[in-house]
């Protein structure tokens, strides 16, 4: 995300891919070197301001405890060049397509992840029941601008929970204005399940499938914790009638079971063939 483009560690092997087919979750040290890194941190908040200036798609208007989760603006990558130039990455495109096991991905949408010091905690939720499509080989990037820790908020995994999560449950209580623990109320049988905190460095990402539950714990730090987050797409997913993040005239157009394909608001990131 700097002004001089760096070489990502892109190289994903079986015993990677493995793994996170087992466990919906991956992560992938030293993603970005130090340039790359410290750049993104710069890009995202240029990027960032922008984007509110504009009123464009971000919870920050909507006041309440969802602003104080976390600073989350969506599309970033139409708005910088920078952020543009991260996110519509074929390497990355790559590398998602290979660990959910498909064919080629599509970007659905880059947003900020931003816990400000003191942050609210994020609730338990699984992504893709929201989203506009439905696939269980949907994927998440999370890459860490800045170390998350146990103290600034690195995820939390209910293990396992991929398997038996439904398209039917979606977010409960808008990631904060209900119990932390409201998702569980949906899905009784994950209340023994033993979370797991994963941490990472700064540089570093976290590969999850977009049907597994995770939260995170509020910021108890004096420093933001930035992550760009990429979510991606399976070439041939289809509209489930959910607008979710895609632009409002471009959904206005979509039939339910039509083709999610159009090359201007999904970009096409790497495909076989």
């Amino acid at each position: 995300m700097g002004t001089e483009r760096q070489e990502l560690n892109t190289q994903i092997s079986n015993s990677q891919i493995d793994f996170d087919c087992e466990n919906g979750d991956l992560v992938v040290e030293d993603l970005l070197d130090r340039v790359e890194r410290a750049g993104g941190r710069n890009a995202l908040a240029v990027a960032i301001e922008q984007h509110l200036a504009t009123n464009a798609h971000n919870n920050q208007a909507q006041g309440g405890y969802y602003k104080d989760v976390f600073v989350q603006c969506v599309n970033l990558w139409k708005t910088n060049d920078k952020i543009r130039q991260s996110v519509v990455d074929p390497c990355l495109g790559k590398m998602a397509a290979e660990l959910a096991g498909v064919d080629g991905v599509r970007l659905y949408h880059d947003q900020s992840l931003v816990k400000q010091p003191w942050a609210n905690p994020t609730n338990w939720h699984v992504d893709n029941p929201s989203d506009p499509f439905h696939s269980r080989q949907s994927i998440m990037l999370w890459a860490a601008l800045d170390e998350a820790t146990l103290q600034n908020e690195c995820l939390y995994f209910l293990p396992g929970t991929l398997r038996t999560s439904s398209f039917d449950v979606a977010v409960i209580g808008n990631l904060g204005e209900a119990k932390v623990d409201s998702l569980l109320d949906c899905y009784p049988g994950w209340a023994g399940i033993e979370p797991v905190a994963v941490e990472v460095k700064a540089g570093g990402g976290i590969f999850i499938s977009g049907m597994i539950a995770h939260a995170a714990c509020p910021n108890m730090t004096i420093h933001p914790r930035r992550v760009l987050a990429m979510l991606f797409m399976p070439c041939g997913s289809v509209y489930n009638g959910q607008p979710a993040a895609l632009p409002a005239k471009y959904a206005a157009k979509l039939a339910v079971g039509e083709l999610l394909d159009d090359d201007e608001h999904l970009p096409l990131l790497y495909a076989t063939g």
